[in-house]
């Protein structure tokens, strides 16, 4: 953590300036948390330089360049901020590159194996205290993904809403533990789900390797886990548009941030991007109430001996489904259906003109 003094603090309101700027935004606080994480997590010399970087990466060449800095001094600390998850690079036809993160989905994710106490309560403090564009305003940055066995035979299913045709697109596959889970746990808030479920891949051969947060594993053993995750009751959330998906996030609503905000409004599906609903045949009903225990949005509910879906309040997970023993439970398209952005930049324009913020700086 640095030892910057409150002088410092104009680096880092610039490095909030710039990670606001970029379409997921970055959440402010009136007490000045949102400084505070940014000062735990970066030096001053790290926030100076991650402000002069653009979304759209750079060679450390061009950097050099650009910023007149010499090129062994700069790619050092490029190399460096890479490893403590503050930036993010890539390999291309052109050489390596380095550009921002988003703080989620980005470099809070990177920050699992740093995460201590001190960082997990800073965290917290945001997430309660912070007003973030990121969860109120559209496209919405989550997508649920449903269980496959949940859906009706008689839909036709594109291929970015099932999870485990998006990981038989990928060419290489790690899972990594749940930051979130981790968070929670430091907070003497401990999850009973399983931990390390947090599947990430990549449409290029061994490209989950470079990352030490993960562990590289086969498309078969990717499977396995979003089996597991299923089986454990656990909620698929990937990136909300069609193509380009690189993670499957297997959340929990005690504490997956997104979906811990869901639960806490009366309209978790306002706030998360699903096409489905769930459906219940009354007949095959029984009542045993497995479902209701099941679901983690609160949508079910026994009246007069009747199993009732809450539609405002489901995300059309069919993680219920699953449990039931009577195959009463199948989930159908919601009336209005909609497509998601078809891919990340078309995502991040969409949610640029809706926050009302222009990243052009930054490209």
């Amino acid at each position: 953590m640095s030892n910057t003094s409150e002088t410092d603090t104009g680096v880092y309101q610039k490095l909030f300036e710039v990670l606001n700027t970029i379409p997921e935004g970055f959440p402010i606080t009136k007490d000045g948390t949102h400084i505070k994480i940014l000062k735990y997590l970066f030096t001053e010399e790290e926030a100076k330089l991650t402000s002069k970087l653009k979304l759209w990466a750079e060679t450390a060449e061009e950097l050099s360049k650009r910023l007149n800095v010499q090129l062994p001094e700069l790619t050092e600390k490029l190399d460096k901020m890479v490893k403590k998850g503050l930036i993010h690079d890539l390999n291309t036809s052109s050489g390596r590159k380095f550009g921002l993160m988003p703080y989620a989905v980005g470099i809070y994710e990177e920050q699992v194996k740093r995460m201590d106490k001190e960082f997990a309560q800073l965290h917290e403090d945001l997430f309660q205290k912070g007003q973030y564009d990121l969860f109120e305003t559209e496209p919405e940055i989550f997508k649920v993904v449903p269980v496959n066995k949940a859906i009706s035979n008689e839909l036709v299913i594109h291929p970015y809403e099932k999870a485990e045709e998006i990981i038989n697109r990928a060419k290489s596959w790690a899972v990594r533990e749940c930051i979130c889970k981790k968070q929670q746990g430091l907070l003497d808030n401990p999850c009973n789900y399983p931990s390390t479920v947090c599947l990430v891949f990549s449409s290029k051969e061994d490209g989950t390797a470079d990352n030490d947060n993960n562990e590289v594993i086969s498309k078969e053993q990717a499977l396995e886990y979003l089996n597991e995750a299923e089986e454990a009751g656990l909620i698929h959330c990937t990136m909300n548009v069609q193509t380009g998906h690189y993670y499957i996030c297997n959340c929990c609503t005690c504490c997956c941030a997104v979906l811990r905000g869901l639960t806490q409004r009366n309209q978790p599906r306002a706030f998360v991007k699903s096409n489905f609903e769930m459906k219940i045949d009354e007949d095959l009903c029984v009542v045993c109430e497995s479902c209701v225990d099941r679901c983690q949005f609160d949508a079910l509910e026994v009246v007069d001996d009747l199993c009732e879906v809450d539609l405002q309040r489901c995300v059309g997970c069919g993680v219920c489904a699953s449990e039931c023993p009577e195959d009463a439970m199948m989930l159908v398209e919601r009336e209005t259906k909609t497509n998601p952005p078809e891919t990340i930049k078309d995502w991040m324009t969409q949610k640029a003109t809706v926050r009302q913020v222009d990243p052009s700086d930054l490209l």
